[in-house]
């Protein structure tokens, strides 16, 4: 072959090998934000990919309409860089958003991807829409609002949700006092501080009204937050983080003219919690306040705060400067970064110290899917540490659930297996009001009801006496384990115990001798709504929310517990905000204490 010939053939081979690389190359649609909504169709194995120019520090929403094909979303940068991702639990049909602020002015990628299951279709379409967020809120009939009010309410009777607090009369009551504060040309934000204490007055924890995805994306853009982090203790608000030091630890006593109890009441007022509890309350109050205040009182573009300073005790008004949505974020984020300690990181800690024949567990999660192998990986990790705490002859167990806000169903029962000599009855009945609704439309179960009434039916059965209770063998408690400790036991807990980790409190309550210190568990001592769920948008404001369909009664021999109360502790410590700024930790070093004294 001469030379010549070898590098025409090189060069079409190359161009070839060229042509081949661009016809796989997925196609890239350029478009323009607040563009006419568009239609695509869309296959399996071949993504839809679009490219926008976005601005930095806007917040843009991206929706996309499934039509027939189950889809997932992801923004990348021009690096290829995924940034946000989207995936909602919602089949084939339905919307998929993302929102989403850059940090930087530049060029991102939309991609459109079928899932690759095999239920999923094969071809489908998607209608595709990016805008930016309005600077106005939409204003809505009195009668659109009065009607999504209605469609709760009746949600709320049929499921026999807030009727183990009330009568359906009360109920009633509630729900007429807060219908008459309707009004035409009411925002959706207007309508949640209508509904928000409605639902709070279900008295079920685990029940919820979110705000719209309209108002939410406004005040992603437009919101206006106060810059600071906070502690509740006592009642009282104190300063936990500022850009001012000086300000660290001090009591706040008012915001804008309004006492912090006046607006610490308000908090609680739209707060859902397990019965009369407000433990559960003030911790996630204190998280987000500054969230709440806006949610209550609006955009402010200076804060106005009210000081009550120890050093020296003196009173000082200072002026605070709003920031954005997203410079709140990210102080929060770096505050928790800093300091760990106040949050959790891991979901098991493990500490066992034969010289002081002591064993710590922190258990901040009964999640299964936040351990490897699930509960089998649980259980087994619970094997090793009681035969270790049984081999090293540890005689105090130490059980911190002050940051568990539960997780899988069972899970407290395994740790459970290992303080008991005896089974145990776990509940006095477990039932759900139905197998089938009338509401599901504007449910996650839309067009699927017959789902919804095979995975009741799983677990549920309809008795002579009509109720829905569940089936013998299910929700029972486990035997005990051969490892099980006999030693003394302390339980700490907290205003964030809640839901399995509040559970398995009340068990241990009943069926131990354990000792119990920290503050009333966040979860009631009785029993809660939970289990399954409802996740409802009312199709008029856009308000979200869900409805907690099982109702899990504990079976408690012990009664000195008040009706609607979470666990009340032996040893009531509720740290100061010095405690929280130095680190301390009064539970622990009370616990420390018993210990000492039954050794001595």
């Amino acid at each position: 072959m001469k030379l010549k010939d070898l590098f025409f053939g090189v060069v079409l081979l190359c161009n070839a090998l060229l042509g081949y690389t661009s016809s796989v190359a997925q196609e890239k649609e350029t478009l323009t934000v607040n563009h006419n909504e568009i239609k695509r169709t869309i296959r399996m194995g071949k993504p839809y990919v679009a490219q926008y120019y976005f601005f930095k520090d806007s917040v843009y929403q991206i929706s996309v309409e499934q039509q027939g094909i189950d889809v997932s979303l992801t923004l990348k940068d021009s690096n290829g860089k995924s940034l946000a991702e989207k995936d909602s639990p919602n089949g084939r049909f339905g919307f998929e958003k993302l929102v989403y602020s850059p940090d930087s002015s530049a060029y991102y990628t939309l991609c459109v991807t079928p899932l690759d299951e095999k239920e999923n279709a094969k071809v489908g379409s998607v209608r595709l829409h990016t805008s930016n967020i309005p600077d106005t809120l939409t204003r809505f009939t009195k009668e659109a609002l009065e009607a999504d009010f209605t469609m709760l309410r009746d949600a709320y009777l049929e499921t026999r949700l807030g009727l183990w607090y009330h009568t359906f009369a009360e109920f009633d009551s509630l729900y007429r006092a807060q219908r008459a504060m309707i009004v035409d040309g009411m925002t959706a934000l207007d309508f949640y501080k209508v509904v928000a204490p409605f639902t709070a007055q279900t008295r079920e924890g685990h029940a919820s009204i979110r705000l719209s995805d309209e108002t939410n994306n406004y005040f992603r853009q437009y919101g206006t937050y106060l810059p600071l982090l906070v502690k509740i203790s006592n009642g009282k608000l104190y300063i936990l983080e500022s850009s001012d030091s000086t300000w660290k630890g001090n009591e706040i006593t008012a915001i804008n003219g309004r006492s912090t109890k006046t607006i610490l009441q308000m908090m609680f007022d739209i707060e859902p919690a397990d019965g009369y509890n407000v433990t559960s309350k003030a911790r996630w109050v204190e998280d987000l306040f500054s969230s709440y205040l806006l949610r209550l009182y609006g955009l402010c573009d200076t804060y106005t705060i009210e000081i009550k300073k120890t050093e020296p005790e003196t009173a000082v008004s200072v002026k605070i400067a709003a920031v954005s949505s997203k410079v709140y974020s990210k102080m929060r984020n770096a505050f928790r970064k800093a300091n760990p300690q106040l949050f959790f990181t891991q979901s098991l800690q493990i500490d066992l110290d034969s010289l002081s024949s002591c064993a710590r567990l922190t258990i901040n999660d009964f999640g299964a899917n936040r351990y490897a192998k699930g509960m089998v990986g649980f259980k087994n990790t619970m094997d090793s540490v009681f035969r270790s705490i049984n081999n090293l002859g540890i005689n105090n167990l130490i059980i911190d659930l002050r940051k568990n806000e539960g997780g899988t169903q069972g899970m407290e029962d395994i740790l459970m297996s290992y303080l008991i000599d005896k089974r145990y009855k776990k509940y006095q009945y477990v039932e759900v009001p139905s197998d089938r609704f009338s509401f599901t439309a504007m449910t996650d179960y839309i067009g699927e009801d017959s789902l919804l009434q095979a995975k009741i039916s799983r677990e549920f059965f309809r008795d002579v006496d009509g109720r829905f209770v569940n089936r013998p063998g299910t929700y029972e408690g486990l035997s005990p384990s051969p490892w099980r400790f006999s030693g003394r036991i302390f339980i700490l807990i907290g205003g964030l115990t809640f839901s399995g980790g509040s559970e398995f409190a009340a068990l241990a309550k009943n069926h131990t001798s354990a000792v119990f210190v920290g503050e009333e568990t966040g979860g009631g001592y009785y029993g809660n709504s939970s289990g399954y769920f409802l996740n409802f948008t009312l199709p008029h404001s856009g308000l979200s929310g869900r409805i907690p369909l099982i109702k899990f009664v504990v079976n408690t021999s012990n009664k000195g517990v008040p009706f609607g109360r979470g666990l009340i502790p032996d040893y009531e410590i509720i740290p100061t905000i010095g405690d929280y700024l130095k680190d301390d930790d009064p539970v622990l070093r009370q616990v420390e204490r018993l210990i000492s004294n039954a050794q001595n």
